[in-house]
C-alpha cells in the first residue's frame, strides 16, 4: 500500500518591514539632563500652555534662567526647536507602543491596545499632537528627525495590525493597505475628539464606549478576513481601484 507523502514545510510569510531607520533613532534619541533637553521639555509645556505663535527662544532662555544665547547654540530657529518638540512627542508615543508590544498579547488585544494608545496620546497631549500631526512644521523638518521617530512609533502599530492580518488569512500585498486604514481610524477618532466633533451632543453617547466600538468595530472588519471583504466590496468597486477589494487568499492545506 502506498504511503501518503510527507506534507510540505509551510514557509512562514516573510513580514512587511518599514525602511530601516538611523542607528541613534531605533532608540529615545535625546537622553535627560542638559540643556538642549531642557530647552525641549520646557519648549513644550510653553507649546501646551500658550501655542506655537507665542513660543520664542528668548522667552524660553528668561524661563529656564539662562542667557537669551544659549539656545541658539542649539536650535537656528523657532522652526527647529518645534521640530524637536514634535520628535519628543512621537519618541514618548513609541515608548508607550514599544512597552505595549512587549506585553505579548493575542494579536486581537495587541492591535486594539496600540490603537488606543494613539487616542489615548492624543487627548493628553492636544497642542502636542496638533504640533506632531498637523501642518505647523516646515516640510524640511518633517522630512527629518520628525519623519524618522514617527517611523518607530509606526512601526509598532503596523506590526500589530500585521499579526492580526495574517491571524485572519489576509495576503501579504494586503498589509499596508490594513495599516493605512487602521492608522486612519484612529487618528480619524483622535482628530474628531480634540476638535470637540464627537460624540454629537444630539447622540448621548459615552465617548469612552464609542472610542471602543470603534476601534472594535474596524478591528472585527480585518478579523472577518479577505474572503468576506472581497465578497461585499469587489462588486463595487471602480476599475482600476482593484487593489482595494482584497483577493482572497489561497486555500491553505
Amino acid at each position: 500500500m502506498a504511503t501518503a507523502s510527507p506534507k510540505r514545510a509551510r514557509k512562514s510569510p516573510v513580514p512587511h518591514r518599514l525602511r530601516q531607520l538611523p542607528p541613534q533613532l531605533r532608540e529615545p534619541a535625546y537622553e535627560k539632563g542638559g540643556l538642549r533637553n531642557a530647552l525641549v521639555e520646557e519648549g513644550r509645556k510653553m507649546f501646551e500652555e500658550n501655542g506655537a505663535m507665542e513660543l520664542s527662544l528668548r522667552a524660553l532662555a528668561r524661563r529656564l534662567g539662562v542667557s537669551e544665547a544659549a539656545p541658539s547654540r542649539h536650535f537656528k530657529g523657532k522652526e527647529e526647536l518645534l521640530a524637536a518638540i514634535a520628535v519628543s512627542g512621537f519618541v514618548e508615543l513609541a515608548e508607550q507602543r514599544k512597552g505595549i508590544a512587549a506585553q505579548n498579547l493575542p494579536p486581537f488585544a495587541m492591535a486594539r491596545e496600540m490603537m488606543l494608545s494613539y487616542v489615548r496620546f492624543a487627548q493628553a497631549h492636544s497642542g502636542l499632537f496638533d504640533l506632531m500631526t498637523g501642518p505647523r512644521l516646515l516640510r524640511e523638518f518633517v522630512r527629518g528627525d520628525v519623519e524618522a521617530t514617527s517611523n518607530i512609533s509606526y512601526s509598532f502599530f503596523a506590526e500589530s495590525v500585521f499579526s492580526l492580518a495574517r491571524e485572519s488569512g489576509w495576503p501579504e500585498e494586503q498589509m499596508h493597505y490594513l495599516s493605512h486604514a487602521a492608522w486612519s481610524m484612529e487618528h480619524g477618532v483622535a482628530a474628531l475628539i480634540l476638535a470637540d466633533r464627537i460624540p454629537r451632543t444630539d447622540s448621548n453617547l459615552d465617548l469612552e464606549a464609542m472610542i471602543d466600538f470603534s476601534i472594535n468595530s474596524f478591528l472585527v472588519a480585518v478579523v472577518g478576513g479577505p474572503h468576506r471583504f472581497a465578497e461585499i466590496c469587489a462588486p463595487i468597486m471602480p476599475k482600476g481601484r482593484e487593489k482595494g477589494a482584497a483577493r482572497p487568499a489561497p486555500a491553505r492545506a
